[in-house]
């Protein structure tokens, strides 16, 4: 069975002025169908350029990058990607923000409603349809950017950490309510995060990064039952191991940050 996401040798070189800035080195990836998968890593690692190249928003210096087995090389809509600053059109509501994407591709009035209708009720927007973002506390409005980018059926979610921005109360409600979300629909999703915490209550796998040029340094397998309890010896445990490798990229981040070269 061909993987969703395929990423071989993948790596990104900005240019900076003079200066040449190597984000990615060397990063592989694979992610079978419906998995959820959490990228960790120091700040700068590349986190967000893998994103950005599997949306198509970025382009690649070097190496394979497929979904579904097709070869990415521009945006499309087999890719929903979430982004922390909700990214909403304030003069749009909530059913014709989600219903963006469809006017783009043309589908009918009553075909667009249909959807978007069944995208309100996932997410439970019920109600607020016709509200403007102005009038969404943040967690409502970043249901409606998951609704949006679920609406055109994509193949992955991609999600930039889309809960960075969230109070703590908030930030834990949206955790429980994007996992319900997933198992209804059962997206493949790709997710940034810088919290450990979040990453292993959400994810099947959490891919920690090096520092930069990021580069995959482990990639753990979260074997816990879904609810999780954040306080079982289980979930603490898989914790600590995440940190004792972060730990690790985080002190030659800051090596790096602190060298006069």
């Amino acid at each position: 069975m061909t993987p969703c996401i395929e990423i071989e040798s993948l790596s990104k070189t900005f240019i900076k002025g003079r200066k040449e800035v190597r984000a990615l080195a060397d990063f592989d990836l694979v992610v079978p169908d419906a998995q959820f998968v959490c990228l960790l890593g120091p700040s700068g690692c590349g986190k967000t350029t893998v994103l950005r190249i599997l949306a198509g928003l970025e382009s690649k210096s070097f190496g394979v990058v497929k979904i579904k087995g097709k070869e990415v090389a521009r945006a499309g809509s087999d890719r929903g990607m979430v982004f922390q600053e909700f990214a909403l059109f304030p003069w749009r509501s909530v059913r014709k923000n989600i219903e963006f994407g469809l006017e783009i591709k043309k589908m009918p009035e009553a075909e667009r409603r249909e959807v978007s209708s069944k995208y309100i009720d996932l997410v439970g927007l019920g109600g607020f349809e016709d509200a403007h973002p102005k009038e969404l506390s943040g967690g409502m409005k970043q249901r409606v950017g998951i609704a949006r980018a679920l609406a055109n059926e994509p193949a992955v979610l991609l999600m930039d950490e889309p809960f960075g921005s969230l109070d703590a109360q908030t930030r834990n409600l949206m955790q429980k309510e994007l996992l319900r979300i997933w198992s209804a629909t059962k997206k493949t999703i790709l997710f940034v995060t810088h919290s450990v915490d979040e990453a292993v209550f959400l994810a099947d796998r959490i891919v920690v990064m090096t520092a930069r040029p990021g580069m995959v340094r482990e990639d753990i397998g979260v074997d816990l039952p879904r609810p999780r309890d954040r306080t079982s010896k289980e979930f603490i445990s898989v914790r600590g191991k995440v940190l004792a490798e972060l730990d690790e990229e985080f002190e030659k981040a800051r090596a790096k940050e602190l060298s006069p070269d």
